[in-house]
């Protein structure tokens, strides 16, 4: 493992010691970001997609707006933030992010795990996108989100999610979306991490996880 990897990986490691970075950690994580990107493995990853697909754990994710700045893995939040305003803001707790990109279809899924308020009900948020590759830039995602899913955990059931949420038995678990088209750079890829930055500015650090997609 390369010096530049270690520090990288040692910072994001305080991050759970801390439970959210301070502005300070930031800066620092922005200055390890750009000395690992010079020592990229996989520099053109449009043309090295099996390394790309699969599912990824969300190590630390800076979407671009104040609302998730310094926010830790596990955190507060709700329904309408996280589905582009689609589903109601009811109050979930967020227990892990991931992501899911795979050949089929093109797919380019944000998947995150959520607890409802009664502590216990667990359940499954589901952004369904599409990815097209640039011509011209080989590090970059054109994204198009077009739907989004609430689905029970393993072992629940749509009813009892219901119940959790408060929605009503006609409230529907699935609808489409239609947000501005978005695009994403990898900026760093190797078997085991990845490093993306977004066209709003977002910065997300991936680990590559053993676990099979769920969104796929």
């Amino acid at each position: 493992m390369s010096d530049a990897k270690q520090r990288l990986l040692a910072h994001l490691d305080l991050q759970d010691e801390v439970g959210a970075f301070s502005d300070e950690a930031f800066e620092r994580l922005g200055v390890l970001v750009e000395d690992i990107r010079r020592e990229n493995v996989y520099p053109a990853p449009l043309d090295t997609l099996d390394k790309v697909f699969g599912r990824w754990d969300t190590t630390f994710a800076h979407f671009g707006g104040k609302h998730s700045a310094g926010k830790p893995k596990v955190h507060d939040s709700d329904l309408k933030l996280q589905s582009f305003n689609r589903f109601p803001a009811v109050p979930i707790r967020v227990t892990r992010l991931c992501q899911e990109i795979s050949a089929t279809g093109n797919a380019y899924n944000n998947v995150i795990d959520f607890t409802c308020t009664d502590g216990k009900t667990q359940g499954v948020l589901i952004v369904h996108g599409r990815f097209r590759p640039d011509p011209d830039n080989r590090q970059r995602f054109h994204v198009e989100f077009h739907c989004t899913e609430l689905r029970p955990a393993a072992g629940g059931d749509e009813a009892g999610l219901r119940k959790a949420l408060g929605f009503a038995a006609e409230q529907s678990l699935k609808v489409d979306l239609k947000p501005p088209r978005l695009h994403s750079d990898v900026v760093y890829l190797d078997d085991e991490i990845r490093i993306n930055i977004g066209g709003l500015g977002g910065l997300y650090l991936l680990r590559r996880s053993s676990d099979a997609p769920v969104s796929i």
